[in-house]
């Protein structure tokens, strides 16, 4: 017989075909609401008693339409956001770090109103060492065949998260977490999967190390210490991926709904009756030829229309436009937007020096009137302000780990590094420094490609202290940046970034910068 794994994961509030881009344009290629239907299909396909349908987090905060309900009643926002996934059909959740970022009490009613087991074997109270919500497994039966699933986090949250969000909670190492629970569910269970809201430190077909292995994702790990494990379900990186590795399949389904994962398994009945897996197969499945679903798309759509009038309302007028007009080129050239983010971060702490990203290339900017639709489709996290502190030594290894990012062309031009851009654009990690005049030296090695950095006219001074805003994702560490940590934090801003656009483009006369402060070369 068959047994089949349909997951998702990371869809970030994505339920309608739309990115935002533009109201009353729902033909984006993406989507819960298009996934539902394929789900549906599949499940048709195979039959419905063959398949184990999953999810591994970060649904509570992205699209505008997560944000616009997280500001409403539970009753009236959350409630119908929470049921329109529940109308997938689940078997099995977990949580991801961005669903913690609306505090506890939001998150609590999204899990109690959630119909599907919420599986969480790594986030713990801190009392009992108890989950704090949620348990640690759930055991489903298909056709006769025992399934248990296993559900982890990455343990990472508290480097990124708000603390008051998470304030009671401890988080453990997901490999450690699991690593005594699926030995003790082996002999009791046919096919054992792990539902991760976590990726891949190393590539699982050849082990080399793709980022540091500091926690953040320990899937292979998993992969290759555990052999318990006979399916790997993650997400959390975004990435596309389906494979076999070392015998187990493996899927990652992008992000917003844009694929859904299959694992196919044969099994067969040994002779002591119990169900081995004679073969498998991993592939991603495009939700983009899909039409949405009637009953998913039908539980937000009044959100969904609150949620486009909403985006349309002028917050502020501006007496000049900040544009940004080619975020890829932009990024390495200067742009006003950039500025004025940075001028807005130093408005709310007062400190020597700014940093920040193009968080997405669908980042174009503030026109002149700015509306909500343009905040948020500009900085789409709602990320907090923090002020840290760096001498002047470390200052310049932050920015010279932003400088490993660029690279030249065969013709000697600038440019990013193609793993930074493709499969996935990981350009929010690059990030920029105001007011500070810096020069960047590209053919030099790195580590030693910063030839110029001053602030206010004076070198930067190794050996003085700096205070820098910077959002709290980076201060916490996000992005493998060096010397930042939560020991160097000194404030936290009690807004986010889209609040924080709000108050500080109600002012009168903002004169937006449009002067240039970097190079590179």
């Amino acid at each position: 017989m068959k047994l089949v794994f349909l997951h998702t994961s990371d869809i970030h509030g994505y339920i309608l075909p739309t990115d935002y881009q533009k109201q009353g344009d729902y033909s984006a290629p993406f989507g819960l609401s298009r996934a539902s239907t394929l789900i549906h299909q599949e499940k048709e396909k195979f039959g419905a008693d063959n398949v184990v349908v999953t999810d591994a987090g970060d649904l509570l905060q992205g699209a505008p339409l997560a944000t616009y309900t997280s500001k409403q009643d539970y009753e009236k926002g959350i409630a119908k956001y929470t049921e329109a996934f529940n109308k997938v059909g689940y078997d099995a959740r977990v949580l991801g770090n961005h669903d913690f970022d609306y505090g506890r009490d939001y998150l609590t009613y999204y899990i109690d109103h959630t119909k599907a087991p919420m599986l969480n074997d790594n986030v713990l109270d801190e009392e009992t060492n108890e989950p704090f919500a949620g348990q640690q497994y759930t055991i489903v039966e298909k056709n006769g065949v025992k399934v248990g699933i296993v559900g982890v986090c990455t343990q990472y949250v508290p480097h990124w998260q708000n603390q008051e969000h998470i304030k009671g909670m401890k988080f453990i190492s997901a490999f450690d977490g699991i690593k005594p629970l699926v030995k003790k569910l082996r002999p009791e269970v046919d096919v054992l999967a792990v539902l991760y809201h976590g990726g891949f430190e190393s590539d699982p077909m050849t082990g080399k190390a793709t980022q540091p292995h500091n926690g953040e994702n320990e899937g292979y790990k998993m992969l290759s210490e555990l052999p318990e494990i006979d399916v790997i379900l993650a997400g959390h990186q975004h990435n596309r991926a389906a494979l076999v590795a070392q015998g187990t399949p493996i899927v990652q389904p992008g992000f917003r709904g844009d694929c859904i994962g299959e694992i196919v398994l044969d099994l067969e009945k040994n002779a002591d009756g119990k169900y081995e897996i004679k073969d498998s197969s991993a592939q991603l499945v495009d939700t983009k030829d899909s039409e949405p679903d009637p009953a998913v798309a039908g539980e937000v759509k009044q959100l969904d229309a609150e949620t486009q009038e909403w985006l349309d309302k002028p917050i502020a007028h501006m007496s000049a436009a900040a544009p940004i007009d080619h975020p890829l080129q932009d990024r390495l050239t200067g742009a006003p937007f950039i500025n004025l983010i940075q001028q807005m971060e130093l408005w709310f702490s007062h400190a020597d020096v700014a940093a920040t990203a193009i968080m997405t290339d669908d980042a174009h900017g503030f026109t002149q009137d700015v509306t909500m639709r343009q905040v948020l489709l500009n900085y789409p996290f709602s990320n907090q302000l923090c002020v840290v502190k760096l001498t002047g030594k470390e200052l310049r290894e932050v920015m010279e780990h932003a400088a490993t990012y660029v690279t030249k062309d065969e013709n000697g031009k600038v440019k990013f590094k193609d793993k930074y851009v493709t499969p996935q654009n990981m350009l929010f990690n690059f990030d920029l420094f105001y007011p500070i005049h810096y020069e960047v030296d590209v053919s030099k090695p790195e580590g030693e490609r910063i030839v110029k950095l001053e602030l206010d006219g004076k070198p930067i001074d190794d050996n003085k202290t700096y205070r820098l805003a910077v959002n709290n994702y980076r201060a916490n560490g996000g992005g493998f940046y060096p010397c930042y940590g939560m020991d160097k934090i000194e404030s936290t801003s009690d807004q986010d970034y889209v609040q924080m656009f709000g108050t500080f483009l109600s002012q009168k006369d903002i004169q937006v910068d449009t002067g240039k402060n970097y190079k590179f070369f």
